[in-house]
């Protein structure tokens, strides 16, 4: 009881920051209406078993699906803990194109490394999840000298260190129908090395989740995520930026083999 009680306080406390920093901010911030398409799976290799895989892409569109905003994917292995933790690392890559007034001027690319952590509080049978991600990135962001550039070649590549916090809590309040919230901050943890915010972004997500078999292993989710990036050198003005973006997900944590 005591890890449910901390995660819904952190939960508290990182919407109502979001809401503060929403409110200062707002006169400022570029407003985009986007739509991701993707996946992401959890594929262990067998059943209650140790090892796994983690699969995550995306189709990232502005104005609903009418422009490109980028792509990310996301390859990865993971090692389940017996008291069903996971622990995982790998690699992720992202293809950004300009799509708004605060964007850099060209397509630019993302490498990265990351290393996580899950931890899971499962009650009420199965019927009700919360669960905490520690996430850490590296990355190495394409850059050029002249941002008017229209050549393929980057000048140099960006290092930026980022910790991603995700709290997250599911409710199955059908057979095979879900409620899903969760909060994700991603703080810059080198950010004052470039003269950066710390607080890179904020991620708040409301959606639903339907099951497509009985054991719950298939599931689409279709859902709501607020996004704010807050001020970075990386944004040809200076400005935030806010987007509203549907999300529509296959997820699953269907393993490769059975029992």
């Amino acid at each position: 009881m005591n890890c449910i009680h901390i995660s819904k306080n952190l939960f508290v406390l990182i919407v109502l920051t979001l809401f503060c920093s929403v409110k200062t901010n707002a006169q400022k911030m570029e407003q985009n209406v986007a739509a991701w398409v993707g996946y992401e799976m959890y594929l262990p290799f067998k059943e209650d078993g140790r090892w796994g895989l983690l699969l995550e892409g995306y189709s990232k569109g502005n104005q609903f699906v009418s422009e490109l905003q980028g792509s990310f994917y996301r390859v990865g292995a993971n090692y389940y803990l017996k008291n069903g933790n996971r622990l995982g690392a790998g690699v992720a890559y992202q293809w950004d194109l300009p799509y708004d007034e605060v964007s850099l001027l060209y397509n630019n690319p993302d490498y990265r490394i990351y290393e996580q952590f899950i931890w899971r509080i499962v009650r009420k049978e199965g019927n009700e999840v919360w669960s905490q991600r520690f996430r850490m990135e590296q990355c190495r962001l394409g850059r050029k000298d002249d941002p008017n550039s229209t050549s393929d070649h980057f000048d140099y590549y960006k290092f930026e260190n980022t910790f991603r916090y995700q709290v997250r809590y599911q409710l199955w309040f059908k057979q095979r129908w879900a409620a899903v919230i969760y909060d994700e901050v991603h703080i810059r943890t080198n950010a004052a090395s470039g003269n950066e915010n710390y607080l890179d972004q904020n991620r708040l997500y409301l959606g639903t989740a339907y099951s497509l078999d009985k054991r719950r292993e298939i599931r689409m989710e279709l859902g709501y995520m607020n996004q704010i990036f807050f001020k970075s050198l990386d944004t040809e003005s200076g400005l935030s930026r806010m987007n509203h973006t549907i999300r529509i997900t296959l997820t699953t944590d269907l393993p490769f083999k059975r029992k």
